[in-house]
């Protein structure tokens, strides 16, 4: 059966060697394309190491694999903007490079999609309701989500949940000066709901991280006070943004 909706999913990656083939391999062998995937955008985000070159060397054996090299780390949130800027199909999902969400879960999210009528005005993402990765982040997690509904009023119960997967307009729609690191997540949620979308999460697993090192490893205390600033942000912008439009009207 032919599927009407199509999905781009952008992967960023940034020093990622080490999980690249293994990533493009769970990609390859799972049920997505012949559910409406469309293609997947590898963003080599600045890496120094060989993440470039296994990239095109990826794009070069998939046809439906998209190189994008950006020449600075833009950070987690600047990553994905990237690819989404190059996708091409109507829906858009994301998920990280390191394994630490499967191609069942991704597909999981995306028949949820298939599923709905007016899918173009809700936003669709993962809850982890089983984890693998270390406690530390787990109870961060769960503060950050408690904190991001306390400042935004999203009214999700994982804010960082993915994969993430959504109509391509919400980019046209990002509340305030949109943020480089991972509050691009909230970002979007809260730019989503502004505009009357509707929330749904579906449950999904969170493995740990086979190979590599986390991006924010080693500076998460001064991640956590940026990571308050740029909420406060994206609320008083959309305060801003109401008190505009009632001008207007």
């Amino acid at each position: 059966m032919e599927i009407s909706r199509k999905l781009s999913l952008v992967v960023p990656l940034w020093n990622e060697e080490k999980n690249v083939d293994a990533l493009v391999e769970m990609l390859s062998g799972s049920q997505l394309f012949s559910n409406g995937l469309s293609e997947v955008i590898l963003v080599n985000n600045g890496s120094s190491d060989s993440t470039g070159e296994l990239v095109e060397s990826a794009a070069r054996r998939h046809s439906w694999i998209v190189g994008v090299h950006l020449k600075e780390n833009l950070n987690y949130g600047g990553g994905i903007y990237e690819g989404c800027k190059v996708a091409k199909s109507d829906y858009l999902g994301y998920i990280p490079g390191d394994l630490q969400v499967s191609a069942e879960d991704v597909l999981a999210v995306w028949q949820e999609v298939l599923r709905r009528e007016h899918s173009e005005r809700i936003f669709f993402k993962g809850r982890r309701v089983q984890r693998f990765d270390g406690w530390n982040t787990r109870i961060v997690s769960v503060f950050y989500t408690i904190l991001g509904n306390l400042i935004l009023w999203v009214g999700a119960k994982d804010i960082n949940g993915l994969p993430k997967i959504f109509h391509r307009g919400l980019l046209k729609n990002i509340i305030g000066k949109r943020a480089q690191n991972f509050v691009f997540d909230a970002q979007l949620i809260f730019s989503a709901k502004q505009i009357g979308w509707g929330l749904i999460e579906v449950p999904v697993t969170f493995y740990a991280r086979r190979k590599g090192v986390s991006s924010w490893s080693g500076k998460r205390f001064k991640t956590y006070l940026e990571t308050l600033k740029v909420l406060f942000y994206i609320r008083a912008s959309g305060r801003r943004t109401f008190r505009l439009n009632d001008v207007d009207n």
